[in-house]
């Protein structure tokens, strides 16, 4: 029942993000193992946009470890655990918090030796920029206590890098690309896992900057993000390239003035509603890396909720094909501004 359940959780937030983004690639789907136990890794920039998508689009169910903050209440930690999200601690929970990591810990063990698959953003936190940051020891210590444990079983860490046209932005484009798996046993030595883990990470860290754009250089990161267009970024390989050369770059020609859209005015009137849900919370957004992830959530509840209830009066008035057809009306203009902005 909890796997259905978790399909059909992924099948709608997949329909959403139909209707939020312009297009999402998925490459190198080849390179997920079918069967064996997988810890995915991946670049961490949108907060929970990041876990949602790969929820989404990768071929595994994902058990996915989540900043422990946003299971603080009962309501949404009952939502988040029925879609094998687990709480992970950081020292900012509290020192007395991080004990309760070693029993998440067990239960990624017995995930990963029953051939299941764990996704982890090992950079620790989310951040806007176009750059793979350090990476943390965690993950390391998964993968090394299943070994620990479970040592005859295969397990394969796999990078993911997350591409944003613009993280910010509605109607913006994603791709995902998964790079090849890197056999963990390999570097599992159980007597020296300080000299594995950071041998790991390494390796980790190098597959993820050719999978993600990275800008190394922070003192001139504008600069250089500037001399690509938006639409660049879903190729880091391409962006990475030329960025080697820096001093053969130039700031793009980017148009930025906004075109109109004949659909956008029907949409928001049609939306008022809606809309004025996300005026109210937009200004309470402390952290741009949750613009999207408000804004994505705004999409996926109060949009289709309201065009419920607006289906259900015009039923009520002028008969139920009446109120299907405003109802599939209103969800084909969102589906086409969206592909067409």
């Amino acid at each position: 029942m909890k796997l259905i359940w978790y399909l059909l959780v992924k099948l709608y937030v997949r329909t959403g993000f139909a209707f939020y983004y312009k297009k999402v690639e998925v490459l190198g789907l080849e390179n997920v193992p079918k069967k064996t136990a997988v810890l995915f890794v991946a670049n961490h920039q949108n907060a929970l946009i990041d876990p949602l998508l790969l929820g989404a689009f990768l071929p595994r169910q994902l058990h996915f470890l989540t900043r422990a903050d946003v299971f603080d209440k009962p309501l949404v930690r009952a939502l988040l655990s029925s879609v094998n999200m687990l709480p992970i601690y950081r020292i900012r929970d509290g020192r007395d918090s991080l004990s309760k990591n070693e029993e998440v810990f067990q239960k990624c063990f017995k995930i990963l030796n029953s051939k299941g698959t764990v996704l982890i953003f090992p950079e620790g936190n989310h951040n806007i920029q176009r750059r793979v940051r350090n990476i943390s020891k965690g993950f390391t210590r998964i993968v090394f206590g299943a070994l620990d444990q479970y040592g005859d079983h295969e397990l394969m860490v796999v990078p993911v890098g997350i591409n944003y046209t613009n993280a910010r932005k509605y109607a913006s484009s994603v791709s995902l690309h998964i790079g090849e798996p890197i056999r963990a046993n390999d570097y599992y030595q159980r007597e020296k896992h300080t000299v594995s883990s950071a041998a790991l990470k390494e390796e980790v860290r190098d597959r993820l900057k050719g999978l993600t754009t990275h800008i190394e250089d922070l003192e001139n990161y504008s600069y250089l993000e500037s001399c690509f267009l938006e639409e660049d970024f879903l190729d880091p390989q391409k962006v990475n390239d030329k960025l080697e050369q820096p001093e053969l770059l130039n700031p793009a020609d980017r148009n930025t003035a906004p075109e109109f859209n004949m659909l956008m005015p029907l949409v928001k009137v049609n939306s008022f509603f809606p809309l004025r849900i996300w005026n109210y919370l937009k200004p309470k957004i402390r952290e741009e890396e949750f613009i999207s992830t408000y804004k994505f959530s705004v999409g996926l509840t109060a949009f289709p909720l309201f065009y419920m209830v607006q289906a259900w009066i015009i039923a009520a008035f002028y008969g139920s094909v009446a109120g299907w057809i405003y109802f599939g009306l209103s969800l084909l203009t969102v589906w086409l501004l969206t592909k067409s902005r």
